[in-house]
C-alpha cells in the first residue's frame, strides 16, 4: 500500500512539474509560436511552433509576465497547465523585419518606410489575388487591365522599375515591361507567411529595378517537430465571391519531425465574368459600359427576299458581335489558376539547415480583358481574342548556416531556377489569322547573403549575386479557318541573354540604444545582348544589339529614438535600372502606335531623399509620416520616334505611328506617406492611411515639363476594427482623388483612352468584414465589399472595378 501511495505520489509530482502553458489568439483561436514567457527573477523561455512552452525551467510560484510585439502584454500566477489568450495590438512596437537589409533586425532601427502583411492580415482580409492584398493595406495602389492580375505602384513607379522577390529570389527577370505588369498574380497569396514592402530606391541590396521599392514575399516554410512526435498542421479553405461567382479552394499540410519536415500547398481558383458598380458617378458618360462583346457562331444568311426572308445556316463560324444584356458585366473577364508549392526541409547538424522549394502557377488563359472591352471601332469591335497563358516554375535551394565564425554569425546560400512560359494570342474580330507570340525565360541566380556582428555595436551584412537570364521569341499565326499554320511577327529579337554580377555590403552602427547609422553600397555589372534576324519584318539597321552597364549605388541613414518614443529618420540613397530585353528589342503594336527596338538607351538612376517622423503614445497611439524626394537621371519613357528615317510605318493592314524607349532628361517626384492608429482599448481600435505623390519629367529639347507617368492621385484607406473572443469585425472606406486630363502623361502609359472626358473621376468604397470562430478548429470569415455599388476605376486601368462583393470563407485548422 505504502509503494502504491509513493508511486502516486511521484505521478502528481510528475504533472506537476510538466506544467504547460499554451498562448493562442484571442480573436482567431490561433497559436502563437515566439512568444516570450518570463519569471520574476528575468528567467526566460519561449513558446514553441505550437504556441506551447514548458514552464519547468521558470519559478511558477510568483508572476509570469507573457510578452509579444503584436499584442498586449499579460502576467498571471500559474496553477497547472494553462491555455492564455493574447488580444493583438494596432500599435506595435519592436517589430521585426527581414527585408532591409536580407537580415533579421529591429524595425524602429532602419530609416526605410516598411509596410509589413502577416498571414493573419491575409486570411482576414480575404482577397482573391495578391494583387489585392497589396492593396488592402491602403498604401498601395493597383492598375489593373483585366480581372487577373494588378499592377502594384509604390510612389509613382511601377512594373519594371519596383522589385518583387520571393524567399530571397527575385522575379524580375529580362522581358518586365515598364509599363504596367501583371506577374503578381503568380504568386499565391494562401501560400504567403508575410510580405515586406519597402518604399523608396532600394538598389544597395537588391539591384537594378529597385527604384520605387521592393515587395519582398515569403512564403510558409516547413516547420520541424520540437519534440519526438511528428508535427502535423493542416489548413484548408474554401472562398465565394459574388460579383464573379469566385470559388477556391485551397489545402496545405506540414508534417514534421525533428530533423525534417515538409510543406504542401494547393490552391485552385476559378473566376467567372466580374460584374462591375452599376452606382454611376455624377458627370459622367457611359464609357465604361460593356455594351458588345465577341462571340463566335455559325454563320447565318439570307436565302430569299427581303420582304420573305428566309434565313439558313452555312455550317461556318464567324465572330458576331453581341449585344450584352447587362452592360456591368464584364463579359470576357474570368480565368483559372492552379498553384502549388512543396517545401523540405532538413537539419545536418546543430547549425546546418538545408531547404527545398518548388513553386508553380498555372494560367492557360486570361482575357485581356482592356484590349476586348475598349478597342472599339464604332461598327465593329477590334479584337475576338486577346489573351494570356502564362506559367511560373521556381525551383531553389537554400543553405543556412548559423554558427559564429571569424566571418560570419550567420551565412545563407541560395541557388534557384526560373522557368517563365508566357503567351499572348490574340486574333482580330472577323480575321480568321490567329497569332500567338510565345516567350520563355530561364533565369537562373545564386546569391550569398553574410551577417556578422562585431563589438557589439557593429553589424555587418555584405553577400554577393548572379543572375543569368535567358529569353527565346517566337511566334506562329494559324488559319483557324484552313487550320494552316504560317510565320508571325515575334514580340523580341528572336535570342536575348541579360547576365548580372553583384556585390553589397552594409554596416550599421549602434552608437547609443537611441542612435543607429546604417551604410551601404553595391557595384553591379549587367550585359544584355539581343540578336535579330531576317525573320521580322522589317531589316533592322542592326543585326545585333548589346549593353554593359556598371551600376555603383550606396546608402547612408541615420535613425534617432528619444525616450518619449518619438522616432527620427533621415536617408539619402540611391538606385538604378538597367535597360532590359524588354526595353531594347521589343516589336508591339498598342492602339495606334508602334513600339521598336532603340538599342541606343542608357540605365536609369535615382537619387532619393527623405525623412521620416513617428511618436508613440502610451502604447495606444501612434502618428508617422514619411516626405521623399526622388531624381530619376535618364529616365526612360515612350517618345516619338524615327525608324530607318519613317516616323510611321505599315503594320498589320494599318499605318502606324512609331515610337520607342528613350531617355529624357530628367525626372523628378516628391510626396508624402501619412497614417495614424489608435488603440481605444484592448477591443477597438482606428487607423487611417494617406498617400500623395507629385512626379514630372523635363524635355530640355522641347523646352517643357510634363507631366511623369504612373503617378496616381490622392489615396488612402481608414478604417474602425473590433476585436474580441473569437471575433473580428473591420469596418472601412477606401478613397482615391481625381486624376484631372492635364496631370496625364503623354507618353500613352497612363491610359488616357480609358479615362472619361473629364479623366479620372474621384471614388470611395464602403466596406465591412468579420471573421467568428465557430471553434477552435473552424472559423469564418465574411465581407461585404463596394457597399453602395459604386462604379469606378482604379487609376490607367481598363477594366471596372468589382461592383457590390460578398465574400465567404470557410477555414479549418488543426
Amino acid at each position: 500500500m505504502k509503494n502504491q501511495i509513493f508511486i502516486a505520489a511521484l505521478f502528481v509530482c510528475g504533472l506537476a512539474s510538466a506544467q504547460t502553458i499554451t498562448v493562442r489568439d484571442n480573436s482567431t483561436r490561433e497559436s502563437i509560436p515566439g512568444v516570450l514567457i518570463s519569471d520574476q527573477a528575468n528567467k526566460t523561455i519561449l513558446t514553441d511552433n505550437k504556441g506551447a512552452a514548458s514552464l519547468n525551467e521558470l519559478d511558477k510560484n510568483g508572476i509570469i509576465t507573457i510578452y509579444h510585439p503584436s499584442y498586449t502584454t499579460f502576467t498571471l500566477n500559474v496553477s497547472g497547465d494553462t491555455e492564455i489568450n493574447l488580444t493583438s495590438k494596432s500599435v506595435i512596437l519592436d517589430e521585426v523585419v527581414f527585408s532591409a537589409n536580407r537580415s533579421e533586425e529591429k524595425k524602429s532601427d532602419v530609416p526605410y518606410q516598411i509596410e509589413i502583411i502577416k498571414q493573419k492580415d491575409i486570411e482576414f482580409g480575404n482577397q482573391p489575388n495578391t494583387g489585392d492584398v497589396l492593396a488592402n493595406t491602403g498604401n498601395i495602389t493597383l492598375q489593373k487591365s483585366q480581372a487577373g492580375g494588378g499592377s502594384p505602384n509604390l510612389r509613382g513607379f511601377e512594373a519594371s522599375r519596383v522589385l518583387i522577390v520571393v524567399d530571397g529570389v527575385r522575379m524580375n527577370n529580362a522581358i518586365y515591361r515598364s509599363g504596367h505588369l501583371q506577374d503578381i498574380m503568380t504568386l499565391d497569396a494562401q501560400m504567403l507567411d508575410r510580405a515586406e514592402i519597402i518604399f523608396g530606391p532600394s538598389s544597395t541590396i537588391y539591384g537594378s529595378d529597385a527604384l520605387g521599392g521592393v515587395m519582398h514575399f515569403y512564403t510558409k516554410n516547413a516547420q520541424f517537430s520540437a519534440d519526438d512526435k511528428m508535427l502535423v498542421k493542416v489548413n484548408t479553405m474554401t472562398r465565394y465571391a459574388s460579383v464573379n461567382n469566385e470559388a477556391t479552394g485551397h489545402l496545405d499540410f506540414n508534417l514534421g519531425w525533428k530533423k525534417f519536415a515538409s510543406f504542401t500547398n494547393i490552391t485552385y481558383s476559378q473566376f467567372g465574368d466580374t460584374k462591375s458598380g452599376t452606382t454611376k458617378l455624377n458627370g459622367y458618360t457611359n464609357k465604361w459600359d460593356r455594351t458588345y462583346y465577341s462571340e463566335r457562331r455559325e454563320q447565318i444568311i439570307n436565302t430569299g427576299t427581303t420582304a420573305n426572308p428566309v434565313y439558313v445556316g452555312t455550317g461556318l463560324q464567324t465572330d458576331s458581335m453581341m449585344l450584352n444584356k447587362d452592360n456591368n458585366l464584364l463579359v470576357g473577364s474570368g480565368y483559372k489558376q492552379t498553384d502549388i508549392m512543396q517545401r523540405f526541409s532538413l537539419l545536418t547538424g546543430k547549425h546546418l539547415t538545408h531547404n527545398l522549394n518548388f513553386q508553380l502557377n498555372l494560367t492557360p488563359q486570361l482575357p485581356r480583358f482592356d484590349r476586348l472591352a475598349n478597342d472599339f471601332s464604332g461598327t465593329n469591335l477590334k479584337w475576338a481574342e486577346n489573351q494570356y497563358t502564362q506559367n511560373r516554375m521556381l525551383a531553389a535551394y537554400s543553405l543556412n548556416y548559423d554558427a559564429k565564425t571569424a566571418f560570419s554569425d550567420n551565412m545563407k546560400i541560395t541557388a534557384a531556377y526560373q522557368k517563365i512560359d508566357q503567351d499572348r494570342i490574340a486574333r482580330k474580330f472577323k480575321n480568321n489569322n490567329r497569332v500567338t507570340q510565345m516567350e520563355d525565360v530561364s533565369v537562373m541566380s545564386i546569391n550569398l547573403d553574410i551577417t556578422k556582428k562585431i563589438m557589439e555595436k557593429h553589424e555587418l551584412r555584405y553577400g554577393a549575386e548572379i543572375t543569368a537570364n535567358d529569353v527565346k521569341s517566337t511566334a506562329k499565326t494559324l488559319d483557324i479557318k484552313k487550320d494552316s499554320t504560317f510565320r508571325a511577327d515575334t514580340r523580341y529579337a528572336p535570342s536575348s541573354t541579360m547576365n548580372t554580377y553583384a556585390a553589397y555590403l552594409s554596416h550599421a552602427f549602434e552608437v547609443d540604444k537611441n542612435f543607429v547609422i546604417n551604410q551601404g553600397v553595391r557595384f553591379t555589372s549587367t550585359n544584355v545582348r539581343s540578336n535579330f534576324t531576317d525573320t521580322l519584318p522589317f531589316k533592322f539597321p542592326f543585326t545585333t544589339v548589346t549593353q554593359k552597364s556598371n551600376a555603383l549605388t550606396g546608402s547612408l541613414g541615420f535613425t534617432w529614438k528619444a525616450e518619449n518614443d518619438y522616432k527620427f529618420s533621415l536617408l539619402a540613397n540611391t538606385g538604378f535600372r538597367t535597360p532590359n530585353v524588354d526595353d531594347m528589342s521589343k516589336l508591339f503594336e498598342s492602339g495606334p502606335i508602334l513600339i521598336v527596338a532603340n538599342p541606343t538607351i542608357k540605365p536609369e538612376y535615382a537619387y532619393n531623399f527623405e525623412m521620416g517622423l513617428s511618436k508613440i503614445s502610451n502604447n495606444r497611439f501612434k502618428f508617422d509620416i514619411n516626405v521623399f524626394y526622388t531624381i530619376v537621371n535618364n529616365y526612360l519613357t515612350l517618345r516619338d520616334f524615327k525608324f530607318n528615317g519613317q516616323d510611321s510605318i505599315a503594320y498589320n493592314g494599318s499605318k502606324l505611328k512609331v515610337q520607342a524607349m528613350q531617355n529624357t532628361d530628367r525626372a523628378y517626384l516628391y510626396g508624402f506617406s501619412t497614417g495614424c492608429q489608435f488603440d481605444f482599448n484592448d477591443n477597438i481600435s482606428f487607423k487611417s492611411t494617406l498617400n500623395y505623390t507629385y512626379g514630372r519629367y523635363a524635355d530640355v529639347k522641347k523646352d517643357t515639363v510634363v507631366p511623369l507617368d504612373h503617378i496616381p492621385p490622392v489615396y488612402g484607406q481608414s478604417s474602425v476594427l473590433y476585436k474580441n473572443k473569437n471575433t473580428d469585425v473591420e469596418f472601412f472606406v477606401r478613397y482615391n482623388g481625381k486624376k484631372s486630363l492635364s496631370d496625364y502623361s503623354p507618353s500613352g502609359e497612363d491610359n488616357l483612352a480609358y479615362a472619361t472626358v473629364n479623366g479620372m473621376p474621384a471614388w470611395f468604397t464602403v466596406n465591412i468584414r468579420a471573421g467568428y470562430n465557430i471553434t477552435k478548429s473552424l472559423r469564418i470569415n465574411a465581407s461585404c465589399e463596394n457597399i453602395t455599388d459604386i462604379r469606378y476605376r482604379a487609376f490607367a486601368s481598363g477594366m471596372n472595378a468589382p461592383g457590390r462583393n460578398f465574400i465567404v470563407s470557410l477555414r479549418y485548422k488543426f
